[in-house]
């Protein structure tokens, strides 16, 4: 997207208005795989007709209650970026999809091509940020996709490569202007990695910290926000995390402290899991059972109305705030 381009965003179909974007769930997987997982495509090859189908019922399940937009938060190096997908995805329901390109958390992602020309004094920054850079303004691949945010992500300590990561992602965003959304892993990393941002350049209206409901104090939450960026409670339903009273309870006293106009809401959902399927023990089977796309609008929006959050603030959060992420307002 170009930067003169004021108030458009890139979706999966094109260039569109922000002001369409209407109510938005920001943090969100069609599919997704940890990497690694297409060394066994010879048991469980990639099923492209299998996964439109299963999104497809998930995404008419997000539109009965007014979802218009899903950002997609699949970095490059993990599997299940399909921009492809998410065309079809788009063409045929007409939800808006925001595609990402990005690096994920050491631990993670897939590290070893990057750190193998760090090891060797390459200044890799420079090269993430140039992919980065052409995704965002020419497309991914041969998709004719532009991507249309940037997804990073720290472990509890942010690492030397993390580092060259996320400097790319300031470069990036200062050369085409969309919005650096991240991952946190556990209950802490935020106030770095916001302040690491912010330090090298990123514009904070455009930075949206995520997994912030790993945490239940609302303390390291008022710190994060005091650095002028968004944050995303973006794993609600995932109890086994976050459990859903305790976030609800933060998110209603933040906005009766005035911060309604800097939070964001999603789920984290994967719809569907590349790979063979997970073998979960059946004691921890509770804590994803509130793990859908429809949770928020169905159970959390009700929830916070109850303790005092107004329809004006949940309408902020759900449809504002994502907008004036994009428009770094």
């Amino acid at each position: 997207m170009d930067r003169k381009e004021a108030g458009m965003i890139s979706t999966v179909l094109g260039p569109m208005s922000a002001e369409k974007m209407g109510i938005t769930l920001v943090h969100e997987h069609f599919t997704f795989a940890y990497p690694g997982w297409f060394a066994d495509v010879s048991i469980v090859p990639d099923d492209f007709q299998a996964a439109l189908k299963t999104n497809i019922s998930v995404i008419e399940t997000a539109q009965k209650y007014g979802i218009k937009t899903i950002i997609d938060a699949t970095p490059n190096d993990t599997g299940g970026r399909n921009p492809e997908l998410y065309k079809v995805l788009a063409e045929k329901t007409g939800l808006n999809i925001i595609c990402s390109t990005g690096l994920y958390w050491e631990e993670e992602g897939s590290p070893a091509y990057w750190k193998k020309r760090m090891g060797l004094g390459t200044d890799i920054s420079k090269m993430i940020a140039d992919l980065f850079i052409k995704e965002i303004t020419e497309g991914i691949g041969k998709t004719g996709v532009k991507a249309g945010v940037i997804k990073v992500g720290t472990s509890p300590k942010m690492s030397p490569y993390e580092e060259a990561v996320h400097l790319a992602a300031v470069k990036a965003q200062q050369a085409t202007g969309v919005p650096i959304i991240t991952h946190t892993e556990g209950p802490t990393g935020g106030i770095e990695q916001a302040d690491f941002l912010i330090k090298e350049g990123a514009d904070p209206k455009k930075v949206m910290i995520g997994h912030v409901s790993g945490s239940q104090d609302i303390e390291y939450h008022k710190t994060i926000l005091a650095r002028g960026v968004y944050i995303a409670f973006d794993r609600i339903g995932l109890d086994i995390v976050a459990p859903t009273p305790v976030t609800v309870k933060i998110i209603a006293d933040l906005c009766k402290l005035g911060y309604s106009n800097k939070i964001t809401l999603s789920h984290d959902t994967v719809n569907v899991w590349l790979g063979r399927p997970y073998d979960l023990p059946e004691a921890i089977l509770p804590g994803f059972a509130n793990w859908r796309i429809d949770f928020i609008s169905e159970k959390v929006l009700p929830a916070l109305n109850a303790q005092g959050v107004t329809d004006e603030q949940i309408k902020t959060i759900m449809v504002g705030n994502p907008r004036n992420m994009f428009l770094g307002q």
